[in-house]
């Protein structure tokens, strides 16, 4: 398996404020923009919350924000070409937002889904 950092709420949170501050762009604009409360917005960057796939697919289609920059500090902020998100991640938008609230709370469970997603990347691989 891949060994990968642990993913760390206040340093994504962090990396979420770095983003918004480089784009220079106020959370009451994102606000505006994603319909997610300021206090919200202001969870995900304080670490408090894990941010909703809403808010990560907004980053992603609007400003070209990378993930991985995002949860694991992992290449550059943005990405050098267009990713596209899959369409079932924007279908499955609920059910992701109900895993990201549960593994909020269960770091466990959080790290063997991760744990699961890597062996099955690394299986899958072409």
């Amino acid at each position: 398996m891949v060994n990968r950092k642990e993913i760390s709420y206040k340093d994504s949170g962090d990396r979420l404020r770095d983003i918004r501050r480089e784009l220079r762009i106020t959370m009451d604009l994102v606000s505006r923009e994603t319909g997610i409360s300021r206090s919200y917005i202001s969870d995900f960057e304080r670490g408090y919350r894990l941010p909703t796939s809403k808010y990560l697919c907004y980053l992603h289609d609007r400003y070209n924000v990378n993930l991985n920059y995002i949860f694991f500090g992992e290449s550059n902020m943005f990405k050098l070409g267009k990713e596209n998100i899959p369409p079932y991640f924007t279908y499955l938008q609920g059910a992701i937002d109900k895993l990201l609230c549960f593994m909020h709370g269960n770091l466990a469970a959080c790290f063997s889904i991760l744990a699961y997603a890597e062996k099955y990347k690394l299986e899958n691989e072409e």
